[in-house]
């Protein structure tokens, strides 16, 4: 079956694709769009196309839209697999040790997040949980974890990792938690929960391209209606663990801050959620969990990394990290 010949007709095209990296790129008058298989489901691929729509719609255009087939779907079924249309954002990822790139990241970031407030859409997206519920879930697990490794008749290293440093991580959760219970994050997020403030929630590198010197929001696939300062904070997560922290973090709240006034605790309330020791306890679940998609040997290495880098983080973050 020559697929790069037949995609492009499900839209009306006539030119036959061609293949980059496993997606297959058409010429329209209207510039270039991308076919690419996915695992998403028809109701997920539906809701995205509204929510980009809409916010085209407010006049935010820097995202991946998604175009409709000849049969007015958002998707088209071809055999067993599902593929979508979007634009083609030839770009390359974004860089967390440019400054330039950071800035011009998080200034689209709150472009994006006021224009994803209050959207008219038929299918809106689930609500999600307070962090203090996630968080509460987590510390169940860490003694879970701690349980089950007690019981065990043979440590493993990870084991005995784990077991050396499970007290002083739960003991940075609890304190994360007692500082996020002393700001109105509750009700701010119920605030913006009713308000319909949609939160991306994977914001990393390849969701934010660069092409022509601006900034791209894409892979809108895990929308949730939350305070957007969760992706605020977990851009200035991901900065402090990808780059040389040469932007301190209340410079990073700053720049968006600016695009996008924030309220009076955002500072306080994104340093909570930097302090919560997410990573540990990412890897700890990996681990343990049945269905890990990586080695024993390779989540070693991870723990070891987050270990290693934690004194350095905690420093840039303002939190003491000692046993």
């Amino acid at each position: 079956m020559d697929i790069a010949a037949i995609l492009p007709t499900y839209y009306g095209l006539s030119n036959r694709a061609k293949k980059e990296r496993g997606n297959y790129i058409c010429k329209t008058k209207h510039g270039y769009r991308k076919i690419f298989r996915t695992s998403e489901s028809p109701q997920a691929i539906h809701q995205r196309y509204l929510i980009l729509e809409a916010l085209a719609a407010s006049g935010f255009d820097r995202t991946d839209r998604i175009f409709l087939s000849t049969q007015n779907m958002p998707y088209i079924n071809l055999g067993r697999e599902t593929y979508i249309m979007t634009r083609h954002i030839p770009g390359r990822d974004m860089d967390f040790n440019s400054k330039n790139d950071v800035t011009t990241a998080l200034e689209v970031l709150a472009r994006f997040h006021k224009a994803a407030y209050g959207l008219s859409i038929e299918s809106v997206p689930p609500k999600a949980p307070s962090l203090f519920d996630t968080w509460k879930k987590h510390a169940s697990h860490l003694e879970q974890f701690l349980k089950q490794v007690n019981r065990s008749s043979r440590l493993s290293d990870f084991d005995v990792l784990f077991i050396k440093n499970a007290s002083h991580y739960a003991t940075l959760a609890a304190a994360a938690m007692d500082a996020l219970g002393k700001t109105d994050y509750i009700e701010l997020q119920t605030e913006a929960i009713a308000d319909g403030c949609i939160c991306h929630n994977t914001i990393k590198e390849e969701n934010l391209p660069i092409m022509e010197e601006d900034c791209y929001i894409t892979r809108l696939t895990e929308p949730s209606l939350d305070l957007q300062l969760i992706d605020l904070a977990s851009f200035i997560h991901r900065y402090a663990r990808r780059s040389e922290r040469e932007i301190p973090v209340d410079e990073l709240i700053e720049i968006y801050d600016r695009v996008l006034p924030l309220p009076a605790s955002a500072p306080a309330i994104c340093h909570a959620q930097l302090a919560y020791p997410w990573p540990f306890i990412k890897v700890a679940k990996q681990h343990y969990s049945k269905k890990r998609g990586w080695t024993p040997a390779a989540l070693m290495s991870r723990m070891h990394t987050i270990l290693e880098e934690q004194s350095d983080y905690a420093q840039y973050i303002g939190y003491s990290s000692t046993p």
